[in-house]
Parts: structure tokens; C-alpha cells; sequence
């Protein structure tokens, strides 16, 4: 009967070492697919970032021109007027032949008060 209890024992060794390398296996797949998720997680987490740079640089870009804006006077905002430097008159054309006749770029605003 010795022989018998060691074929016994032998046999429930070997079954408890195959729940085992199931159970290990069961465990690999568990960590297999949460080590994916945080791969995901991390690729989503670095979108976001950049999602949110995007949307600072925007929303401080969308200040700045309405700080601008705020800054220029009301009516009119900005007038701009070409005058010839000699002396004509601001709406006419500019003849095409060649002349020593430069336009100059003038910028008026009217200050806040």
C-alpha cells in the first residue's frame, strides 16, 4: 500500500501543478491586458495634454486680439489713408508712367479719452 499512496500523492502533486500553471496563465492574460489598458491610458493622457496646449494657446491668442480690439478706439477703429508725398489728393490714382512719386502708409486712431 506504500506504493499506492506515493502514485496518490504523485498524482494530486501533478494536478495541483496544472491548477497551477493554469492559474499563472489566468494571471499572464489579467496583467497582458491591464498592461494594455495603461498603454491606452497613457497614449489618451498624452492626447489630452496636447488637446488642452491646443486649447490654452487658443484661448490666450483669443485674448490677446480682444485685448487689442479693447484697446482701439470705437468709431472708426482704425482709418487708413495713403497720402502721396506731393500733396494730391487722397482718393486719386496714381499715374502709371514712371514718376519720383511715393505713397506713404498713414495709420490715424483717435485715442480713448
Amino acid at each position: 500500500m506504500g506504493i499506492y499512496d506515493l502514485e496518490k500523492e504523485i498524482c494530486c502533486i501533478l494536478q495541483d501543478s496544472s491548477k497551477i500553471r493554469d492559474y499563472n496563465v489566468k494571471l499572464w492574460n489579467e496583467y497582458m491586458k491591464i498592461n494594455d489598458e495603461a498603454r491606452w491610458l497613457k497614449v489618451e493622457n498624452s492626447k489630452l495634454f496636447s488637446q488642452y496646449a491646443c486649447t490654452e494657446t487658443s484661448l490666450a491668442k483669443y485674448k490677446a486680439e480682444y485685448y487689442a480690439k479693447s484697446e482701439e478706439p470705437d468709431s472708426p477703429e482704425r482709418t487708413d489713408l495713403y497720402a502721396k508725398s506731393g500733396g494730391e489728393k487722397n482718393n486719386e490714382r496714381e499715374s502709371s508712367s514712371a514718376s519720383s512719386e511715393q505713397i506713404i502708409p498713414v495709420t490715424i486712431c483717435k485715442e480713448k479719452i
